[in-house]
């Protein structure tokens, strides 16, 4: 027998006496998406019963009045609550985790996602549970794409998160931060060699999508600098006051002064690549590294180029002996004058290695979907796009955004 054929019946048993006895049902209705409304009223007239499952738990309701659920487990579950059957018994049968009766009718629209039912994820998730009715139904979506992109950890981890007023695609949102998470926990895979801060549970949301950008973007140094793909350093490299001046153009250059000097100079392969400017590794003789310069357009001289940047060690200030250095290094330079490109570079990404470092990832979640398959220059840019509406969103702010 059909779903619609046993409503049928119910409604033909029916008394006024009867009708009159249930609870306010258009209230309870009201709350669940408006598109399953005329359903679910059929439904919360066959008994009181139906109306207290509305009350108590709104997801066993809302999925027995989806018509894309199998129709023998919505009659089942139907049968089980008119029988006055355990909640247990009557999520067993929707298949559908017994947590989920802590949610309000306003978490459920379009097809219920898949959710994690373990005891040990359920005793946590409860701990976890949106702030308000309004940001329910982003929260669960948050929850199901982060258990299906990452693990359980991070699920529960993004739960507990401040994000979901307003709404959010997780799909979207939180894609680099998935890949990102993930890789922490895969030491030897290539792409986690990339990050700096790996996630964990404990981690905050500031250090984690900041972490996550950085990969990203370290990434990105490897898809675009590969060698040979920049090779103008602009200036001439040489030797002042006993310091040289070595221009970095490679993504393994970069690398390796970021991680000596634990500063940012992996973060800039986008300037480079649009020769918006030029790194440099000032050192000593001996290869010790002193500072990290950076060669840009003059501020208010157009077409001359200029230091804007000389950091030591932890982005501190360089010491004095290596500002002079550097002066008398720019000094003897017969190129100072470089106007702006009108026209960028086409500098494309090692699309290749893309495939390569997201393969292990996508062999594991199903082809990660979330993540563009052939990555370009425009696809990059909605990454990063979507990563700062995030950070915005969350209060993060951070250069890493901007």
């Amino acid at each position: 027998m059909s779903m619609r054929s046993l409503l049928g019946r119910r409604d033909a048993d029916r008394t006024p006496d009867t009708i009159d006895a249930v609870a306010d049902i258009d209230g309870v209705a009201r709350r669940f998406a408006a598109e399953n409304r005329r359903e679910v009223r059929r439904i919360l007239r066959l008994s009181p019963r139906m109306v207290d499952l509305g009350t108590i738990f709104p997801g066993a309701l809302y999925a027995i009045a989806d018509s894309e659920l199998d129709a023998d487990a919505r009659r089942r579950a139907m049968e089980l609550v008119l029988e006055g059957a355990q909640l247990k018994d009557v999520a067993l049968a929707l298949g559908l985790p017994i947590w989920l009766r802590r949610l309000p009718a306003e978490a459920f629209s379009g097809s219920i996602p898949q959710l994690p039912s373990s005891e040990v994820f359920s005793r946590r998730i409860v701990n976890c549970l949106p702030r308000s009715r309004a940001e329910s139904a982003s929260w669960l979506q948050a929850v199901a794409f982060g258990a299906k992109a990452v693990h359980e950890d991070f699920a529960i981890w993004l739960a507990s998160q401040p994000l979901f007023a307003g709404g959010v695609e997780p799909c979207r949102s939180f894609a680099v931060l998935a890949g990102y998470a993930w890789y922490s926990g895969q030491p030897y895979k290539p792409a986690h060699g990339l990050i700096m801060a790996p996630w964990r549970p404990e981690i905050s949301f500031e250090t984690a999508i900041c972490a996550a950008k950085s990969w990203l973007n370290r990434v990105r140094l490897t898809l675009q600098l590969r060698p040979g793909v920049v090779t103008d350093p602009w200036l001439t490299p040489g030797e002042h006051k006993g310091l040289t001046f070595q221009p970095l153009l490679t993504a393994e250059q970069l690398l390796e002064e970021a991680q000596a000097m634990h500063n940012c100079a992996d973060q800039y392969s986008d300037r480079i690549a649009r020769d918006r400017s030029r790194l440099w590794s000032v050192r000593r003789r001996n290869g010790q590294r002193l500072a990290t310069l950076e060669i840009a357009q003059h501020v208010r001289e157009a077409g001359v180029l200029d230091i804007v940047q000389l950091k030591s060690r932890h982005n501190l200030p360089a010491p004095l002996e290596v500002w002079q250095a550097a002066h008398a290094w720019m000094s003897s330079q017969e190129g100072l004058r470089r106007a702006p490109p009108l026209v960028l570079p086409s500098r494309p990404l090692d699309t290749v290695l893309w495939t390569t470092l997201m393969q292990p990832y996508r062999q594991q979640m199903h082809g990660a979907p979330w993540l563009p398959q052939n990555l370009t220059l425009a696809t990059l840019a909605t990454l990063d796009a979507d990563m700062a509406d995030l950070a915005r969103r969350s209060g993060v702010s951070s250069w890493l955004f901007a």
